[in-house]
């Protein structure tokens, strides 16, 4: 008897979890809800249609409802949130509630490290496991990096860089939405995490950007944002001595970037006029998707991982490269595919038993090996150089 999965959102990253479960985890049913029956009702057809099989049930489903989360999370083996990243502490919370094994694609780190693993025996004596940002950065990206960390002896430095970028970019600002709106302005403000010379330092964002040439792409920019190592910098002290992630974006995208939040328009403070109180970060998420939508143009997602230290005491720098597109074939974008099958993944190791039980920051779900192996399986091709540096004499 497989395992029931339950998948909360079906947008634009939950279908494509479905589809990958339906694929790859031999489920008893995966059950597919959102708010929207009717959204939910399409796309579970669409991957009914595309697996050849009826294995997806539509659900309706508020998410912000007590009662129908306790009814939906009583259906499900497995849970995975794929709504926006503001409702998931309170999902997660409700999953070590009612004792069902839960993922999501984006929470927020230090309430995950901080406070909630203080209640970490309760999963462990539950028998489930609950595992926050598993999606693509954070997530993915971040076994990239212990992939190459577990190469080595010592690690002097991990650097990861991933983008998704509109394979023709258009202005404004040369970026096409592919997902929440609202996360895409969380990542850009704030501080990111990082370690540094083995201490754990958080950087502002946007404010460090760097060129790289990447082919066949060409020259794309770099920049902090916030999440992206998620709850790596704590896991990982005292293995690497310098561990940073920043976004991939098209020239010119960060200066208009740093323009807006510069004038205010992410700022979270309410404004008002005439008795009406609004954000404008509010007014930015309500102006900006409709110009940066462009949903005839297709996306791609470039991720690199590098790597340096030492191996058989000689210094050892490795590095792994992802280029994916839309797939035509499926119609998913290349956003869907590297963070609803890389969030499917994780789901699979916890219901096969390869991740233990409790509060698991994400780093402490497989190995990187394991996952490299399995994102291999689905057919996506991964460049790996590396390097024994000869030391100079």
């Amino acid at each position: 008897m497989g395992v029931t999965y339950g998948i909360m959102g079906a947008g634009m990253q939950g279908p494509a979890v479905a589809y990958d479960l339906a694929q790859f985890a031999n489920p008893d049913k995966i059950l597919l809800a959102d708010i929207n029956e009717e959204l939910a009702r399409s796309k579970a057809h669409k991957v009914n249609r595309l697996v050849g099989r009826e294995i997806v049930e539509p659900r309706a489903l508020d998410v912000t409802n007590d009662d129908q989360i306790a009814q939906f999370y009583a259906e499900c083996g497995m849970i995975v949130s794929a709504v926006p990243w503001q409702l998931n502490q309170r999902l997660a919370e409700k999953a070590l509630e009612h004792k069902v094994s839960f993922i999501d694609m984006g929470n927020e780190p230090d309430w995950f490290w901080f406070e909630f693993r203080k209640r970490n025996q309760e999963a462990v004596d539950a028998g489930i496991t609950i595992v926050p940002d598993t999606g693509l950065a954070p997530g993915m990206v971040n076994h990239l990096g212990l992939y190459c960390m577990e190469n080595m002896d010592e690690c002097d430095e991990i650097r990861l860089r991933c983008g998704g970028l509109p394979q023709t970019p258009r202005p404004p600002l040369g970026y096409k939405l592919v997902f929440n709106i609202i996360g895409v302005i969380s990542e850009y403000t704030g501080e990111a995490h990082t370690i540094q010379d083995g201490k754990i330092v958080m950087v502002p964002t946007l404010n460090d950007v760097e060129a790289m040439e990447i082919a066949p792409l060409g020259v794309l920019e770099a920049a902090s944002t916030s999440g992206g190592t998620s709850t790596a910098p704590y896991t990982l002290m005292g293995k690497v001595k310098n561990y940073n992630y920043k976004t991939l974006r098209y020239p010119g995208h960060w200066q208009a970037i740093q323009s807006l939040r510069d004038l205010g328009f992410f700022d979270e403070h309410p404004i008002g006029k005439d008795g009406c109180a609004i954000t404008p970060r509010d007014v930015a998420a309500a102006v900006i998707p409709d110009k940066i939508r462009f949903p005839e143009d297709k996306d791609l997602i470039v991720v690199h991982a590098f790597g340096r230290g030492k191996k058989d005491e000689r210094p050892y720098e490795i590095s792994l490269s992802i280029i994916d597109y839309h797939d035509d074939d499926t119609g998913f974008s290349a956003m869907e595919r590297m963070t609803g099958f890389a969030s499917s993944i994780i789901a699979q190791g916890i219901a096969n038993g390869i991740t233990p039980k409790g509060l698991v920051p994400y780093e402490q779900t497989m190995t990187g090996h394991q996952y490299v192996k399995e994102f291999l399986r689905r057919g996506f091709r991964v460049t790996e150089k590396i390097e024994h540096v000869m030391a100079n004499h």
